[in-house]
C-alpha cells in the first residue's frame, strides 16, 4: 500500500472490517432524468439512506464501455449502511438515456458536469456541501477535472474525489508510455517498438488535433505499416489502428491528468489495482504520487489480488485462481472507500 509522500502498511488502512452504521432499511430510490447537452437526457437513480436527514452523497461514474447506473451494487450498499447518499446514471444513449452513445472522455466530462450541477440544487434531499465523486478507468480522470472546473454558478467545491485504475501523467505522453510498455512487454524488438511509438504519435496528434483528412489519412496508413515492419499481420496492424482511432481510446491520447492533479484542493483517494492490465501500475503510481504531493490530503495506494476493476481473485470449483464479481466487489477495495469516505464527509467513525 503506498500513500502520498510516505508508506503505510496495509493493515493500518484498512483496519477492522466496520460494521454498518444504519438499520438495514431498504434505502429511498428516487428515479431521476437530468437535462445534459441538446437532445440528451440523463437517466438515472438517486438511493438516500433510510433515517438521515440530508445526507452526503457520493455520485458515482462508470468506466469506458456502455456503461449503465447502478454497476456498484455492493459498494453502493456499503456506503448506504453508512448513512451517504449515492447516484449513479445511464450513459448517454444507454438504458433509459437519450442521445447517441459516443464514448469520448469529453462528451463524458459534460454529462457528469451535468449531474453534479443538479445534485447542487437537490439541497431538499441531500448536502449540497458534501458531494463526492467517484469513478473507475476513464472516469478516473473526470472526477478530479470537475473537483478544479469553475462552476457556472457559485457552488460548494466537492468535497472528496476517489479514482479507481485512473491513468495519472502528462498529456499524450502518458498514452504512449503505457502503449510502449505493452508492445515491449509482448515481446516486439526495442526499434520495432520506438517506429509504432513514433508513428503513432503523428498519427494522433493529427487525429485528435483537427489535422486535415489527407494527413489523417496518411497517419493512419503509416501506423499500419510500422505494425507490419514489427512483424504483425495487416489484419492485426488493421485492429491495432481501428481502437487506436476509436474515441474512447483517441480521447485518452488527449487527456493530461497529471496537470488537472496539480490543482485537486480536495481530498483524493488513488487506488491501483496489482492485477491491472490495462493501466500501468509502474507508470501510473509514481505519477499520482507526484503529481498529489502538495495535496495535504491524498492517498495512493495499490490494492493486491484485484484487477482492473477491483473484481477480487477467488478459487474456482476445479481449484484455480479466477478475477470474479461486479465492479468493486473486493472487500478490503469497500472497507478502505467506505473508512476514507466516512472521515471526509463527516460519517461515522
Amino acid at each position: 500500500m503506498i500513500a502520498a509522500r510516505r508508506l503505510l502498511p496495509f493493515a493500518l488502512l484498512i483496519g477492522a472490517p466496520v460494521a454498518p452504521l444504519f438499520a438495514q432499511t431498504p434505502p429511498t430510490k428516487e428515479a431521476v432524468r437530468i437535462a445534459s447537452e441538446p437532445g440528451v437526457t440523463l437517466a438515472g437513480e438517486l438511493q438516500l439512506p433510510p433515517g438521515v436527514q440530508h445526507p452526503p452523497v457520493v455520485l458515482l461514474l462508470g468506466g469506458a464501455g456502455e456503461s449503465p447506473h447502478g454497476i456498484y451494487p455492493l459498494l453502493e450498499q456499503r456506503l448506504l449502511a453508512r448513512g451517504i447518499a449515492t447516484c449513479s446514471f445511464d450513459k448517454r444513449g444507454m438504458g433509459k438515456s437519450t442521445g447517441t452513445f459516443f464514448d469520448a472522455i469529453d462528451v463524458a466530462q459534460r454529462d457528469a458536469a451535468a449531474v453534479l450541477a443538479w445534485l447542487r440544487t437537490r439541497g431538499d434531499v441531500i448536502d449540497p456541501a458534501r458531494i463526492a465523486v467517484l469513478g473507475m478507468s476513464q472516469s478516473g480522470v473526470i472526477g478530479p477535472a470537475l473537483a478544479v472546473a469553475t462552476p457556472r454558478v457559485a457552488a460548494p467545491p466537492i468535497a472528496a474525489v476517489v479514482m479507481l485504475s485512473a491513468p495519472a501523467g502528462e498529456r499524450g505522453k502518458l498514452f504512449l508510455d503505457s502503449m510502449q510498455e505493452q508492445l515491449a512487454t509482448s515481446g516486439m524488438k526495442p526499434v520495432a517498438v520506438s517506429d509504432v511509438i513514433d508513428a503513432t504519435r503523428r498519427y494522433l496528434d493529427d487525429l485528435t488535433g483537427g489535422g486535415a483528412p489527407g494527413l489523417v489519412a496518411t497517419g493512419r496508413a503509416g501506423v499500419v505499416d510500422a505494425f507490419v515492419a514489427a512483424g504483425w499481420t495487416a489484419a492485426q496492424a488493421e485492429g491495432a489502428v481501428k481502437t487506436l482511432s476509436d474515441p474512447a481510446t483517441s480521447s485518452l491520447y488527449t487527456v493530461g491528468p497529471g496537470a488537472v492533479l496539480r490543482q485537486v484542493k480536495a481530498p483524493v483517494l488513488a487506488l491501483y489495482a496489482a492485477g491491472d492490465t490495462v493501466i500501468s501500475n509502474r507508470l501510473a503510481i509514481p505519477s499520482a504520487l507526484g503529481a498529489l504531493s502538495d495535496n495535504p490530503d491524498a492517498t495512493v495506494a495499490r490494492m493486491p489480488k484485484v484487477e482492473h476493476a477491483f473484481k477480487p481473485l477467488m478459487m474456482t470449483g476445479d481449484g484455480t485462481a479466477e478475477y470474479r464479481g461486479w465492479p468493486i466487489s473486493d472487500p478490503d477495495t469497500i472497507d478502505l472507500i467506505d473508512r476514507w469516505l466516512g472521515k471526509r464527509l463527516g460519517v461515522g467513525a
